[in-house]
């Protein structure tokens, strides 16, 4: 099939498949209130045959921010090595995602550059992403986050301009029904924060309970009323053999105390979310109750390659998933041959689907000279979007807690939606 067929067989698909729409890895939890997105109309822009990607990611954070940086960079450098896209190199414009102002400065730093951007590898930031997801709409900018699995995004009304390599919490929700279903108990209670981030993420881990027909008992709570105690001994008095804790570390953290000073009943696994593993947390994880502790598991997207035999390149905190970001908008761009965003960002998904298997930008490009359908697989081998954007499927760690509070990783699973 040639490449001009491609596209348009590509912007079908999209169009008659739209029908629905960090958390892990250092992103806090979405506040309890969220703008409301107002994104209708894409407004007209042309592509200037250079394509441009911002980067709008936390350079003051030195590990994880620094590393998502350096991977961006390094996809780029690989890129134009390789004769970069449409025949000329790919540019980068940098800005400080930060945190004080929600990333509303870095937005419009890149929105008012003098060079245009076509694309933005970020916001790192469920929140951030939340809150100027928007803006980079309206200015008919792509998007694609490494980091940000809110669940509120994934009914985001974007214009199919944003995508995220990092999986949704709702997928991370399948996660953990599937590893709760995995201990053959009957009995499964949810308990978690009750506020916008724990909600929607307990209905989704509810749900796909359900779907196993197990008994599920769900548990809210709020940090600080004086009850934490009362709903940790109402879930032991439940019966329940599995209990789901859900909620940001500092507040599900304060739930495992509490349950620490029960009998724990008839709870034989306590099943936490990413982020619990958050070393702030380690030393209230290590004073509780040993029996407790050890009890406990948690689920989280994988971060960083687990095979010292095979690490992943470039290496560190979710830099696989910047390096896939840059990698797909510039494969998006080379396909369609502009780097107008509401022509190419169309094509991403099919990128990483039903066709040949390639691992690099130069091995990609060279299948789509071709005229071949390419399956872009990057560094962790899982990469796969739905035409929403977001990953169908996706790596996941369950870690366990050693006796000083350590996140310790234990195995992974994979949670698809396919």
């Amino acid at each position: 099939m040639s490449r001009p067929a491609l596209r348009i067989v590509g912007v079908a698909c999209a169009m008659a498949t739209l029908a629905a729409a960090c958390t892990g890895g250092g992103d806090s939890e979405p506040a309890s209130t969220v703008p409301a997105p107002t994104s209708t109309i894409t407004p007209q822009r042309s592509g200037d045959d250079q394509l441009t990607i911002g980067l709008l990611l936390p350079s003051s954070d030195p590990i994880m921010g620094q590393g998502l940086i350096e991977a961006s960079n390094i996809a780029v450098e690989r890129i134009n090595a390789a004769g970069g896209v449409l025949g000329r190199p790919v540019r980068i414009v940098e800005q400080n995602e930060g945190l004080g102002d929600g990333g509303a400065a870095g937005v419009a730093a890149l929105l008012a550059s003098d060079l245009q951007i076509d694309a933005v590898v970020g916001p790192a930031s469920s929140l951030t992403a939340l809150n100027e997801l928007d803006t980079l709409v309206s200015a008919g900018v792509m998007s694609c986050s490494p980091t940000a699995t809110a669940l509120a995004l994934d009914d985001f009304p974007d214009n199919e301009l944003f995508f995220r390599t990092a999986p949704s919490d709702s997928l991370q929700a399948q996660a953990i029904a599937d590893l709760a279903q995995r201990t053959g108990v009957s009995s499964i209670a949810i308990a978690h924060v009750d506020d916008i981030y724990g909600r929607p993420f307990a209905g989704a881990v509810s749900d796909a309970l359900s779907e196993g027909t197990r008994t599920v008992t769900t548990y809210p709570f709020v940090r600080g009323d004086g009850m934490l105690e009362d709903i940790a001994q109402d879930v032991v008095e439940s019966g329940a053999q599995v209990v789901v804790v859900l909620a940001g570390s500092d507040d599900g953290t304060a739930f495992l105390e509490a349950l620490s000073k029960t009998n724990f009943g008839s709870l034989i696994d306590v099943i936490v979310n990413d982020q619990f593993r958050d070393p702030a947390g380690a030393q209230r994880i290590e004073a509780l109750d040993p029996s407790l502790r050890d009890r406990v598991r948690g689920v989280a997207p994988q971060a960083q390659s687990t095979d010292e035999d095979r690490p992943f390149d470039p290496p560190g905190l979710f830099a696989a998933n910047a390096f896939d970001c840059v990698n797909l908008i510039a494969l998006a761009v080379d396909l369609v041959g502009t780097d107008d965003p509401s022509v190419f960002a169309t094509q991403i998904p099919a990128l990483t689907t039903r066709g040949r298997v390639c691992r690099s930008f130069e091995e990609c490009q060279r299948l789509l000279d071709e005229s071949l359908n390419i399956n872009y697989n990057g560094p962790d081998g899982i990469t796969e979007l739905l035409v929403v954007g977001h990953p169908a499927r996706a790596r996941f760690d369950v870690f366990a807690f050693d006796e000083t509070g350590r996140g310790v990783f234990e195995q992974s699973i994979v949670a698809s939606r396919l």
